[in-house]
């Protein structure tokens, strides 16, 4: 529900600029948050979004959050 949501932070490492796929995505995300007025927070580390898991240590596979009211 757009309504409810504050802002939305989307997060893209330097090798993600050559995944399309992702790029559709941000681009998808993009839209739906200018057409309901949703403020986007960009990261440039996926890392700093995230944080490592609690399983592996490794990054998580996390590139946007949207953050509700």
């Amino acid at each position: 529900d757009p309504d409810n949501v504050a802002f939305c932070v989307l997060a893209a490492d330097e090798e993600d600029e050559g995944d399309i796929a992702l790029q559709i995505h941000f681009t998808l995300i993009q839209a739906f948050c200018c057409e309901n007025d949703i403020d986007i927070v960009r990261v440039n580390d996926v890392a700093k979004l995230a944080g490592p898991s609690e399983e592996s240590g490794e990054p998580r596979d996390l590139h946007c959050i949207l953050i509700t009211v």
